[in-house]
């Protein structure tokens, strides 16, 4: 009883000191900044949200602290310290802009998407579309491959990729268990998984947190999407890329042939009004969607619905409210918070003025941006990622601006050559069924080959739409 007391001591310990040396570096790091700062002629509101852009970046990627905690300490920053030095420098400040991101009509967009896949998979809808269409694809290998890769993709067009793979693992592992050891064609259909969860999420706003991202910093510049137009422009990308995903997964890992018989019974579902109600309710949500050009609401506002339907007449409660990914949201609203701080300081016009912009063209500045974003969320959040790049565009005098932030939020989440790139690829490596080299090789092919018909092919049909 005395050695399990002092585990949770001995941990707690560990998390103080691991804080504490956090506290001390970044201090450190931060009073160098602040010299560099002055060294460097940066005006005084720039330079603090250099620091503070910084503080946050080393955070990030170093996950000394959960990323959340970060969200919290740009907001303290911007609030106690740069505020008010923009206020001595007479530039404009408005009580509550730091404060606004973490409740933005973004936010409450993903929040919507959190509470739809929560009703959808307390009802077992989702799992039941999975399971069906494993059914249909038969004993074939490249079709029960193609059938779990379509039906992920979809489902992490609407819920989290995480989720989405997490469930869709369940439901193929037993599959691959029944097949023999060391047959590449394992891998294949492991490997299915998270790489259809990553593609499918360029399909629409609510599919990845970059996606997000970016609609909110489209919709400061007065450009933003509506819900179809972005999956006119995504839904094309996502079908590509799992084709493309697809075909060389059956090339690379052999997976030809027939499987044998697949045990996937079908749920017995008996209808109820709250299954019902659920899909109507998603089915008003995603019409509502996909046609703001028409009723002029936001998809924030659309947002509400599912909210108020799901919660109001007791499909969801306050454990299921309790359960949502919360720490994405507040991630999301501490990047949005470090943009407005960007932006607001005179940091990102500062970085603009360094840069040689004037000497690359629209192409140039798409593929140095979009490559810089892939390197980077290979190894560390694709939503870090999307926070410390989109602000610095923002600043950027070239026209026009939604390609490149677009790209980049696409370029952000067809990083997936690496185990820690994106937790669908995390999760595969876990099953044990895979090696490093075997995620990487297809991985770092596909990571290639998307960034490059994104910026080729894909900023054609972009334009062809009508997207700028």
């Amino acid at each position: 009883m005395a050695e399990a007391d002092r585990k949770p001591s001995s941990k707690l310990t560990r998390s103080i000191a691991r804080f504490g040396i956090t506290v001390v570096l970044l201090a450190v790091l931060g009073a160098l900044l602040v010299l560099l700062a002055g060294h460097w002629s940066i005006p005084e509101p720039a330079g603090v949200a250099f620091v503070i852009l910084t503080l946050a970046a080393a955070l990030w990627i170093s996950e000394a602290v959960p990323l959340f905690v970060t969200s919290f300490l740009i907001l303290f920053l911007s609030t106690v310290w740069l505020a008010p030095v923009m206020a001595e420098r007479a530039l404009p400040v408005e009580k509550g802009m730091f404060l606004a991101p973490f409740f933005s009509d973004i936010i409450l967009l993903f929040l919507g998407g959190f509470v739809l896949s929560a009703a959808l998979h307390k009802y077992r809808l989702d799992e039941q579309m999975a399971r069906f269409i494993i059914r249909k694809s038969g004993d074939s290998l490249p079709r029960l491959v193609l059938g779990i890769m379509a039906i992920t993709a979809f489902l992490s067009m609407w819920l989290s990729n995480t989720a989405t793979a997490a469930m869709m693992l369940a439901l193929v592992l037993p599959i691959v268990k029944e097949m023999p050891e060391g047959a590449a064609a394992r891998k294949a259909i492991i490997l299915a998984v998270p790489f259809a969860a990553n593609a499918g999420g360029l399909g629409t706003p609510i599919g990845s947190p970059p996606n997000a991202i970016a609609m909110q910093y489209l919709r400061d510049l007065g450009i933003a999407p509506t819900f179809g137009m972005w999956m006119r422009v995504g839904i094309p990308g996502a079908i590509v890329m799992v084709l493309l995903a697809w075909v060389i997964l059956i090339v690379l890992f052999k997976a030809r042939g027939k499987l044998g018989s697949i045990e996937c019974e079908r749920l017995s579902l008996s209808y109820t009004p709250g299954i019902g109600l659920v899909i109507v309710g998603t089915l008003v949500t995603v019409v509502g969607w996909t046609t703001g050009g028409y009723h002029g609401f936001s998809s924030g506002t659309v947002a509400l619905i599912p909210l108020i339907l799901f919660f109001g007449t007791g499909i969801l409660n306050v454990r299921d409210l309790r359960a949502m990914s919360w720490d994405v949201l507040l991630v999301m609203g501490g990047g949005l918070c470090l943009g407005t701080a960007i932006g607001a300081s005179g940091l990102a016009g500062w970085v603009v003025e360094k840069l040689p912009a004037d000497a690359l063209s629209l192409s140039a500045v798409m593929v140095v941006f979009g490559v810089l974003a892939c390197v980077m969320s290979s190894v560390m959040s694709n939503t870090a990622t999307a926070n410390l790049i989109m602000p610095i565009i923002l600043g950027m005098s070239i026209e026009p601006l939604s390609p490149v932030i677009l790209g980049v939020a696409f370029s952000c989440s067809l990083a997936m050559a690496l185990p820690i790139s994106t937790p669908p690829n995390a999760m595969a490596f876990s099953s044990g069924e895979i090696k490093v080299v075997d995620l990487f090789r297809p991985g770092i092919i596909i990571t290639i080959v998307g960034v490059v018909l994104t910026f080729t092919l894909g900023y054609w049909w972009w334009g062809f739409v009508g997207f700028f």
